[in-house]
């Protein structure tokens, strides 16, 4: 029996996020292949990963955050506090993985933001070191940190995957960076056809409760057209973010906790389904998505909307991205913090309901070419037996 390669995983973010809904959805495809190691902090991420190769957990992994939504600005930069107070148990996680496994044959960082605790990684094992990139990452040629940050990447990175277009851009590198879409690996229910006499609207909103990705304000857009006398419904679906002691502190302390307040959930508008494993069943429940977020990028929810033929209410300062062509599978507004613009947003799908059912029809076109399991798991194959060689 041929002998599996060894791949050390690191995943920096230990809640439910994205980056880790979209890496099972890979791995789950590739664990018989590989035998995966992975690298989190004790939690959720542990807990899912672990059903896919040997968990190894540490109190903290160190990040340096550059994307463009989070980087450090002002107090943030007190964040590296955190940081560097992670580094002595991020080393002795990997010195424990390689006295446990001895050797790997590859280490994949599955977001940017892990780049410190990859780069270690890279220097004890002397292994190729893929870097997934999920976020606009901030590209400055005329700022030091940007220019540093990018250098250190090139440097350390053997191959980098972005998930779109849009991300590539901000990561690109010669010869090294290259799109691998998000694929979406689930079973689905034959299309059925929304009710025409319905009068109500449902909106719908999954991904983490945090301030920056929007649900705060698209309750309170909900909210003051309910009170106009708009019937409308808002399914929610995710959780806030959970994180250790030391984390707490230093958000609270700091005033920069993003978490929003669970109770603003409490409304009679609102159907709250938490986290949810078969995402099938919340996209069931809704006529369109929104996704409200400053993160200026479209996210996994858009083209797993396209999968359930639900058009989305993007945020976005550019009316077309990677992943949203302008009233072709959804529709934008640029302002982040207008709530006007939001519900402007929401009235003209109340009042085109006929747009609701060709706008879906027009995403689910652009996710099964673009995000179809096949073909972006043979690619990701290949791309790791070409590095191991």
């Amino acid at each position: 029996m041929k002998k599996k390669r060894k791949i050390l995983f690191i995943q920096p973010i230990k809640s439910f996020s994205g980056s880790l809904k979209s890496s099972e959805e890979y791995i789950k495809n590739l664990y018989v292949k590989y035998s995966f190691i992975f690298l989190t902090q004790h939690g959720f991420s542990s807990r899912v990963l672990g059903k896919y190769g040997k968990i190894f957990t540490s109190f903290g992994i160190s990040k340096f955050d550059n994307t463009e939504n989070s980087r450090y600005l002002g107090l943030r930069w007190l964040l590296l506090i955190r940081e560097i107070l992670y580094l002595p148990f991020t080393l002795f996680s990997l010195f424990f993985i390689k006295l446990k496994v001895k050797e790997i044959d590859l280490i994949h960082l599955n977001e940017i933001t892990g780049l410190p605790t990859a780069i270690i990684a890279k220097l004890i094992f002397k292994k190729p070191l893929i870097v997934h990139v999920r976020s606009l990452n901030y590209r400055n040629r005329k700022k030091i940190i940007s220019n540093l940050h990018l250098n250190i990447l090139n440097k350390f990175a053997d191959k980098i995957l972005a998930i779109d277009n849009d991300v590539l851009r901000t990561v690109f590198i010669k010869k090294k960076s290259i799109v691998l879409r998000n694929i979406l690996d689930l079973k689905m229910h034959p299309f059925k056809r929304g009710n025409k006499k319905k009068k109500s609207l449902t909106i719908g909103y999954i991904g983490s409760y945090l301030k920056y990705k929007g649900l705060g304000n698209l309750v309170t857009a909900i909210e003051q057209l309910v009170y106009d006398g708009i019937e409308l419904k808002l399914v929610v679906a995710g959780s806030i973010i959970k994180r250790n002691i030391i984390s707490e502190c230093i958000l609270k302390i700091l005033n920069l906790d993003n978490n929003i307040n669970k109770s603003l959930l409490n409304k009679k508008f609102i159907e709250d389904l938490g986290f949810i494993s078969n995402v099938q069943k919340f996209y069931n429940k809704i006529d369109i998505l929104c996704f409200p977020s400053s993160l200026n990028t479209t996210g996994r929810q858009i083209f797993e909307a396209g999968f359930f033929y639900k058009p989305v209410i993007l945020c976005l300062k550019k009316k077309n991205c990677d992943g949203l062509i302008e009233k072709y599978n959804g529709i934008t507004y640029k302002n982040f913090s207008s709530i006007n613009q939001l519900k402007e947003k929401i009235l003209y799908f109340y009042y085109k309901r006929k747009l609701i059912k060709i706008m879906g029809k027009n995403g689910r076109k652009i996710a099964i070419q673009r995000n179809t399991k096949n073909n972006n798991i043979k690619m990701l194959d290949s791309i790791y037996m070409e590095q191991i060689k």
